[in-house]
C-alpha cells in the first residue's frame, strides 16, 4: 500500500489510465465500476468494485465495507472520473496537503475545461490559496477528517450537489489555514462536449434540477446557512515561475474566451432556429 488514495467513481468518459501512468506516484487507485461493462477501467485501478451510484455515494459503501482499509491511509482524493491531471501533480497535491497540514485542498481548475466557482479558477502569481471553501469535483482530504465526514453522509440526501458545502459545515468554515486551492498543481474539469459520450454521465442518474433539489435539500435538513467564498491569504510564486507560467495561463485565457463565444453564438442561433421552426 501507499500512502495516499485516490477513490473514483469511474465511467466511459473515465480518465484513470493517465493517473496510475507513473510507477513512482505516491496513490493507490480505488475504482468503482457504475455502468453495465464488466471490468471498466479495472487494468488502471489497485483496488476495484462495482456499485450503482455516483461518487459519494459508491464510496459511503466502500467506506462501510472496508473502513479499517481505508483508516490505513493518510490522505485521500475524491475525484471526478474525467479530471486532467498529471501523476506528478496528484502526488504533489498529497505533498502539500501534507506538508501545509491542511484539512482539505483541491487543484485549481484551468480555463481550458469547465469552472463552476470563481474562487476555484486558477490564477497566475499564487502557489496556494488559503480558502473556506473546496469544490466537490476533486478535493483532498486528511484521512480523518474524510472519515469523519463520510460517518454522517447520508447516500440518501445527495449525489453531489450540495455537498462541497456540507464538507465546509461539517469541517468549520472559519478554519482560515484547513482549506486551500493550490494554483500550482491544476487540472482540467474536460468540458461536456468534448468528452466521449459528449455528455456528463450523472445526468443518467438525475437532472441538474433534481440535483440542485437535493442540494437545498441538504441545507435545509442539516441547517446549514449559505456563506459568503473568501480567500484569507495566498503564497506568492517567485517571479521567475510566475514568468513561465505566463505562456500556457494566456493561452488558457485565449481558450477560454473562444469557447464563451463559441458557446454564445451556438445559443443564439440554436434560439433563432427554434422561433423558426414554431413559426412554421
Amino acid at each position: 500500500m501507499r500512502d495516499y488514495l485516490i477513490y473514483t467513481s469511474a465511467g466511459r468518459n473515465a480518465n484513470i489510465k493517465q493517473w496510475c501512468s507513473s510507477a513512482n506516484r505516491n496513490y493507490d487507485i480505488w475504482v468503482t465500476n457504475y455502468t453495465d461493462t464488466t471490468s471498466l477501467n479495472k487494468e488502471y485501478s489497485d483496488f476495484y468494485n462495482e456499485h450503482k451510484g455516483s461518487k459519494f455515494q459508491n464510496l459511503k459503501t466502500v467506506f462501510q465495507e472496508h473502513r479499517e482499509l481505508l483508516s490505513k491511509y493518510k490522505a485521500f482524493m475524491v475525484a471526478d472520473d474525467d479530471i486532467i491531471i498529471s501523476p506528478n501533480s496528484l502526488s504533489a497535491l498529497f505533498n502539500t496537503l501534507e506538508k501545509n497540514d491542511l484539512w482539505m485542498l483541491q487543484p485549481a481548475f484551468s480555463r481550458f475545461g469547465k469552472i463552476s466557482h470563481p474562487i476555484t479558477k486558477r490564477k497566475l502569481l499564487s502557489s496556494l490559496r488559503y480558502t473556506n471553501f473546496v469544490e466537490v469535483g476533486c478535493p483532498l482530504f486528511k484521512a480523518d477528517k474524510l472519515l469523519d465526514f463520510l460517518s454522517v453522509y447520508d447516500s440518501e440526501l445527495s449525489t453531489c450537489y450540495g455537498l462541497d458545502w456540507w464538507f465546509s459545515h461539517h469541517l468549520g468554515i472559519d478554519n482560515q489555514k484547513r482549506y486551500a486551492v493550490s494554483d500550482e498543481y491544476y487540472c482540467i474539469n474536460p468540458h461536456d462536449c468534448f468528452k466521449l459520450t459528449g455528455r456528463r454521465e450523472i445526468d443518467l442518474l438525475n437532472s441538474d434540477q433534481e440535483r440542485i433539489l437535493m442540494g437545498e435539500t441538504i441545507k435545509r435538513k442539516i441547517g446549514i446557512n449559505e456563506f459568503e467564498f473568501k480567500e484569507y491569504h495566498k503564497i506568492q510564486k517567485s517571479i521567475i515561475e510566475s514568468i513561465c507560467s505566463v505562456p500556457v495561463f494566456v493561452l488558457e485565457v485565449l481558450f477560454n474566451n473562444f469557447f464563451i463565444f463559441h458557446s454564445n453564438i451556438k445559443k443564439l442561433f440554436g434560439t433563432k432556429k427554434s422561433r423558426i421552426q414554431q413559426t412554421n
